[in-house]
C-alpha cells in the first residue's frame, strides 16, 4: 500500500464526518475514531491499530472493531500504545463494564485471544513488512503520542497526534530527509488560543509557527481535526497564512495521500477493494464457461458492495429483451440460473407494443439509456414502476430497499447486459444506500465483465463452429460412400464410450483421469481421422465390387456368358454338338458365372482354387467383331482374384494414402493448445503396436493410449458395420476372434481389447448399433 486512507479527519462527529482515523496499510490502522462506516466488512481485515492517546475520538470504533466481526475474525487484534493509554482502556472501556474485556476472550475455535495490548515506548520502532513504525511523544495528555511511518526505509511521513507547540515534531522532520508529508493536528480558529493551550491543541497560527520553523522547503503539510463548528473560519486563516505547503490540504474523510508521488485524490477506492477488484479481473478473464461466468459476476459484484441480492440480465439475440441469467438472494436462499436452477421467469420487454422505449422499469430503462440509476428505497420511488418488486416482497416477506443498476457495455460501446444489486448491508446488517464507491466499483467490474462475456461468446461459437466444421467435413467423408456413411459417426461413439469408461476405472486405468478438453479432444480426432479420404477418388472410396468402375461390371461379364449359352445353342442347332453337350456346356456356364458374380462382391479371402478357376474361366474365348476373344480381359481377370475386399493393390495403396493424406492436411491446421494432441490421435489410426502400420511405421512406445482407443475404434466398427456390400455383417464372436489374433501378432493393445470385452460399454454399443444377429457370445483367445 503505497498510500494514507483517511477513514477520519474531523474533530467531532457529526452526520457527515468522522473521527481520526488512518489506514496505512491493509490491515494497519493510526487510530480508530471512524472504521465501520467507512470500511465496513472490509473492518474484518484489521489487525493492528496504534493509538495516539485514550481520548473518546480516536478510540470510537475500537470495540466495535472486534465485536461487529467476532464469529469470522481469525486473527487477534492487536493495539500498541503507552502505558498510561493501555491502562486507560482497560480501566474505562474494555473492564466487562463498559465493553466486554475482549483481551480475555478466545476467538472462536481457536486458543487466540481476541484483543492483545501491547505497549510501547517513545522511541520506539516497530517493523512490519516494509513499514517501520515509530512512537514519539507528543504534547497532549499523558501518554500521548505521534507516529512516524517509513516504508521501504526511504520513504516516510508523520502523523503528529493530538498535540500542542512540539519541538520534537519539528526536529523529526528537520532531521529525517526521508519525511516527505507531515499530517498535524489543528483543532481551534486562533482567537480560541487560550482553549487551545488549556486543552493542548493547535490553532493556524500556532501551525505556522510550527511551519516556519521547519528548515526544509520539500515538506507537504495536511491538517486535520478540526471542529466542524470552526471550520470555515479556520479553513479561511489557513488560506491566509498560507500553511498548505507543496499541495497540502485539510484532510476529509475519503481522501487518499500518495506520499511517493506528493498527491492526493478523493474518495479513491480502497486498497483492499482494489485488490480485490484486480483478483476479480482475472477470475473473470479466466473463465470460459458461460454459465459459470454469468454466475461469477453477480457473486463478485455483491461481494464487493455488500449486498443481499442481485439479477443479472442479459440482452437477448434480438436486443428486444433482457433475459434473466442469474438471480441471488441470501435471505430467502434463491440462487437460479448460472450453474443452478434453470430460471422459468419471462424476459423484461425493451419495448412496448407501441413500439416506444419501456421506460418504466428500471433495469430496462438502464440498458435502453446506458446510465448507473442509483435508487435509495424503491418505495419512495416514483419514476420507476416497483410493482412487480412489491409483490415479490409481499409473497415472500422480504423487503426491498435500495438499488443500484449498472449497464455492462462492451468494447463496442453496446449494452449488452444489466447487472441490478439489492440492498447494501452495514457490517450489523442494517440496509443502506449504495455509495458513490460502490457505483466506481462496480463501473471498474462492469467493462471487464462485458469484456469477459463477450470473450467467452466469441470462444464458445469458436468452439461451436470448430465442431460444426469437423462433422460437416466427416459426414461429407461419410457421404463419399454409402456403404461407409456411419463409419466416422460411429468411430466417434466407440472411441468416447471406451475414453469414457477408462475415466471411470478404479482398476487397470484408475491413474488416468480425462478432463472435458480431453473428450473433445477425442471427439475432433475421431470426426477428422479419415479426412483425407476426402479427396480419394469415388471410384475407389465407393468400389463395392471388385468389377466396380462407375457401374459393376459384373454386368459385362454376364453378357459375354450369355454370348458363349447363344453359341452353345447354335452349335447344338447345327448338330455340332450333342443335346447332352449343350445341356452340359450351359450347366457350366451358369455355375461358373455364378461362382464369378460371387467372387466379385469380395470377402475376407479367397484361397488359391479359386483363383486358379478364375484363370480357368477367363480361357473362354467368343467371337466379337470377327476376332476371337477371352471371356475376361485382363483387368477383369486382377481384378476378380482380389484376394480380400473390393481393391487392388493399387487401388489399396491409393486408399491407404488417405491416413498419409490425413496427417498432412492435419499438420497444417492450428489447433489450439487444447487440442494440440488431435493430429496424432486422428493420423495414427492405421499404425501398429510392431511398427508395421501406416503412414509413420509407428511402434508400441511411440502410440499413445489415446492413439490405441482410435486404432481399436476404427477397426472394430469395420468388423462391426453391416453396410459393407462385400461381407455379411460379423457376429461378435468372429469380430473378437480376428481382434484376438490381431492381438497375438502385436498390432494392437491386448489390455484394451479386454477392458473393452469385459466393460458395459461394449454391450451398449451393440445394443444401440449393431443387428440382433451379431450379438453373441464372444471371447478372448490370448
Amino acid at each position: 500500500m503505497n498510500f494514507i486512507n483517511i477513514l477520519g479527519a474531523s474533530g467531532s462527529k457529526t452526520k457527515d464526518t468522522g473521527t481520526t482515523s488512518f489506514q496505512i496499510f491493509t490491515d494497519i490502522l493510526i487510530d480508530a475514531g471512524n472504521v465501520i462506516s467507512v470500511l465496513g466488512e472490509e473492518a474484518i481485515k484489521i489487525n493492528h491499530i496504534f493509538l495516539t492517546h485514550s481520548h473518546s475520538d480516536h478510540i470510537l470504533d475500537l470495540p466495535f472493531i472486534i465485536e461487529s466481526f467476532f464469529e469470522s475474525r481469525k486473527e487477534t487484534l492487536y493495539i500498541y500504545a503507552s502505558k498510561e493509554t493501555i491502562k486507560s482502556l482497560k480501566e474505562h472501556t474494555f473492564n466487562d463494564s463498559i465493553w466486554p474485556d475482549f483481551s480475555k476472550i478466545n476467538l472462536l475455535n481457536s486458543d487466540k485471544k481476541a484483543l492483545e495490548f501491547i505497549e510501547i515506548e517513545a522511541n520506539q520502532t516497530l517493523i512490519f513488512g516494509p513499514y517501520q513504525i515509530t512512537a514519539f511523544n507528543a504534547n497532549h495528555i499523558p501518554g500521548a503520542y505521534g507516529y512516524e511511518i517509513i516504508k521501504d526505509k526511504h520513504i516516510g511521513y508523520i502523523i503528529s497526534g493530538d498535540t500542542y507547540e512540539n519541538q520534537e515534531l519539528i526536529d523529526r522532520i528537520n532531521n529525517n530527509d526521508k519525511i516527505k508529508a507531515v499530517l498535524i493536528e489543528c483543532s481551534f480558529p486562533s482567537h480560541m488560543e487560550k482553549l487551545a493551550y488549556d486543552s493542548k491543541h493547535l490553532t493556524p497560527k500556532l501551525v505556522s509557527k510550527i511551519v516556519k520553523q521547519l528548515k526544509r522547503d520539500d515538506i507537504q503539510i495536511f491538517l486535520y481535526h478540526l471542529k466542524p463548528l470552526y471550520y470555515k473560519k479556520m479553513a479561511e486563516e489557513i488560506k491566509d497564512l498560507e500553511i498548505l505547503k507543496n499541495g497540502g490540504k485539510i484532510l476529509q474523510e475519503g481522501d487518499v495521500i500518495h506520499v511517493d508521488k506528493g498527491l492526493y485524490e478523493r474518495d479513491l477506492i480502497s486498497q483492499y477493494k482494489f485488490e480485490r477488484i484486480m483478483e476479480v479481473n482475472l477470475e473473470l478473464s479466466s473463465e470460459i464457461d458461460k454459465d459459470k461466468l454469468f454466475e461469477m459476476i453477480l457473486t463478485l459484484t455483491r461481494e464487493l458492495t455488500h449486498c443481499e441480492a442481485g439479477t443479472l440480465y442479459i440482452l437477448s439475440k434480438d436486443r428486444k429483451h433482457l433475459d434473466f441469467k442469474v438471480i441471488q438472494n441470501d435471505p430467502l436462499e434463491i440462487y437460479m440460473g448460472g450453474t443452478k436452477d434453470e430460471i422459468q421467469w419471462d424476459s423484461i420487454p425493451l419495448y412496448l407494443e407501441d413500439g416506444s422505449k419501456n421506460t418504466k422499469m428500471v433495469a430496462t430503462t438502464c440498458a435502453l439509456e446506458n446510465e448507473i440509476i442509483n435508487i435509495p428505497d424503491v418505495y419512495d420511488e416514483e419514476k420507476y414502476d416497483f410493482q412487480g418488486t412489491k409483490k415479490f416482497d409481499n409473497n415472500t416477506g422480504y423487503r426491498s430497499k435500495s438499488m443500484l443498476v449498472i449497464p455492462l457495455e462492451n468494447h463496442e460501446k453496446d449494452v449488452i447486459g444489466v447487472l441490478q444489486l439489492i440492498n447494501k448491508t452495514e457490517s450489523l446488517e442494517k440496509i443502506k444506500a449504495f455509495t458513490s464507491e460502490d457505483e466506481k466499483i462496480i463501473k471498474a467490474l462492469a467493462s471487464q465483465a462485458a469484456m469477459a462475456l463477450t470473450n467467452s461468446w466469441l470462444i464458445n461459437s469458436l468452439e461451436e463452429f470448430l465442431n460444426s466444421f469437423i462433422t460437416t467435413i466427416g459426414h461429407a467423408i461419410d457421404a463419399k460412400s454409402h456403404h461407409t456413411m456411419n463409419h466416422i459417426a460411429n468411430v466417434e461413439k466407440i472411441s468416447l464410450l471406451l475414453a469414457q469408461a477408462i475415466n471411470e476405472d478404479e482398476t487397470i486405468y484408475k491413474d488416468v483421469k480425462y478432463t472435458k478438453n480431453d473428450f473433445q479432444q477425442i471427439k475432433i480426432a475421431a470426426w477428422m481421422h479419415d479426412i483425407g479420404k476426402i479427396s480419394m477418388p469415388e471410384s475407389i472410396i465407393d468400389k463395392a465390387t471388385k468389377l466396380y468402375a462407375i457401374t459393376d461390371r459384373i454386368k459385362l461379364v454376364k453378357e459375354k456368358f450369355e454370348v458363349l449359352k447363344r453359341d452353345s445353342e447354335i452349335a447344338y442347332l447345327k448338330n455340332e454338338i450333342t443335346k447332352e453337350d449343350y445341356e452340359k456346356q450351359i450347366k457350366q456356364y451358369e455355375e461358373d458365372y455364378l461362382f464369378l458374380e460371387e467372387t466379385n462382391i469380395g470377402g475376407e479371402f479367397m484361397d488359391d482354387d479359386k483363383i486358379k478357376r478364375i484363370e480357368q474361366i477367363s480361357k473362354y474365348t467368343y467371337i466379337k467383331d470377327g476376332y476371337e476373344q477371352e471371356i475376361l480381359d485382363e483387368n477383369e481377370k486382377y481384378n476378380l482374384s482380389i484376394r480380400k475386399g473390393t481393391l487392388t493393390k493399387e487401388e489399396k495403396d491409393i486408399m491407404n494414402n488417405h491416413a498419409k493424406l490425413s496427417l498432412e492436411m492435419l499438420s497444417k491446421l492450428p489447433f489450439p493448445k487444447k487440442y494440440k494432441n488431435v493430429l496424432d490421435i486422428a493420423a495414427n489410426h492405421h499404425e501398429k503396436l510392431n511398427g508395421k502400420g501406416y503412414p509413420r511405421g509407428l511402434s508400441d512406445k511411440d502410440l499413445t493410449l489415446e492413439d490405441r482407443i482410435m486404432i481399436l475404434s476404427d477397426i472394430f466398427e469395420a468388423l462391426t458395420s453391416s453396410d459393407r456390400p462385400y461381407k455379411d455383417a460379423k457376429r461378435l464372436s468372429e469380430v473378437f476372434k480376428i481382434l484376438s489374433f490381431m492381438v497375438k501378432d502385436y498390432e494392437i493393445d491386448g489390455q484394451l481389447l479386454k477392458f473393452f470385452h469385459e466393460h458395459e460399454v461394449l454391450k451398449k454399443y451393440a445394443n444401440e448399433n449393431l443387428k440382433p444377429a451379431q450379438i453373441d457370445k464372444s471371447e478372448l483367445l490370448f
